[in-house]
């Protein structure tokens, strides 16, 4: 490959995901994937966790998502990442709500709900993910799962998406 594609290769990846970075404090967490902060300007935003997908409070070990989250994240300053959409410097998804990925202090926190089995990795929206978030959030998932950590203890938990699927019918 000539030198002159590669730089415009490399120029058309950057310029896919371009992120706009902005402070908060958080001041509610929701459950394990949904938090609530407050932003440099006092406002308050939803924020909904790029790339995973934690089990519903009413679902097995959805608590435990919730209370891992809430004890490392609720009171502390974090940096939100989210790719800016349309006229917003975020994106918004379906319930409105900011869809970014949550740094505190340089560590991935959506990459440690994996991690830690407090969460899957939500594959159905990865092409809204940088390559390398796809691949370490899917590496850390199979890691998980293989040593029985956290929600894998029980072996094959049900997702999420198909629990709230379930929810839906009743």
């Amino acid at each position: 490959m000539s030198l002159k594609r590669l730089v415009i290769v490399m120029l058309f990846l950057l310029s896919t995901y371009s992120f706009a970075d902005f402070n908060a404090v958080v001041v509610n967490i929701v459950d394990g994937d949904t938090i609530d902060v407050i932003d440099n300007n006092s406002k308050k935003l939803r924020i909904r966790l790029l790339g995973i997908d934690a089990p519903e409070k009413k679902q097995y070990f959805g608590y435990e998502s919730f209370f891992y989250l809430n004890r490392i994240l609720k009171g502390q300053s974090v940096t939100i990442i989210s790719n800016p959409d349309k006229k917003k410097p975020y994106t918004l998804g379906y319930y409105k709500r900011i869809i970014g990925k949550v740094v505190m202090n340089g560590r991935d926190i959506n990459l440690e709900m994996i991690k830690k089995g407090m969460a899957w990795h939500f594959k159905k929206y990865k092409k809204s993910q940088p390559i390398g978030d796809r691949h370490s959030y899917n590496k850390a998932e199979n890691e998980a799962r293989r040593n029985n950590i956290g929600l894998w203890f029980e072996g094959d938990p049900l997702p999420p998406w198909r629990w709230r699927k379930l929810q839906y019918k009743k």
